[in-house]
């Protein structure tokens, strides 16, 4: 029985002393079990698995946070800076109770603009460092 190109599914290929051997079967062959899926495979030259741990999953999961951090010190800032220069710019002499509700945002909004740039700053590389770590675990 003569089987020509049609007939014939390559299904695996790998290099063995410096040459491609490829293995393959009949198209029309069926799986063991009825009920198994037929699983159709596109060969690649290599394919890199990389192992993490739980911790490591975990913060790439979530994402970088960092981003929020320097969005949020930027808008307090912005806001405080704006506050003080009405304060430095403007006359409070008759109403204390507004001149109040800006020191507290003016102060509020440095403080707290400033904590989450430092928060930014310290953890800005934490993301990247995971993928770092993982990528070195395999050596070329």
């Amino acid at each position: 029985m003569e089987k020509n190109e049609k007939d014939i599914e390559v299904t695996e290929g790998e290099v063995k002393g410096g040459e491609v051997v490829e293995t393959s079967k009949p198209k029309n062959e069926k799986p063991l079990d009825e009920n198994q899926p037929i699983i159709k495979r596109g060969r690649v030259d290599s394919l890199n698995i990389f192992e993490i741990r739980e911790d490591e999953l975990n913060t790439i999961e979530k994402g970088s946070t960092t981003s929020l951090y320097l969005n949020f010190a930027i808008f307090l800032l912005s806001i405080a800076a704006s506050f003080l220069i009405a304060l430095l710019t403007s006359d409070f002499k008759d109403k204390l109770f507004t001149f109040t509700i800006f020191c507290v945002v003016t102060a509020v909004g440095f403080v707290i603009g400033l904590i989450l740039l430092i928060m930014w700053f310290r953890e800005k590389d934490e993301f990247k460092e995971v993928i770092k770590t993982i990528r070195q675990r395999i050596k070329e």
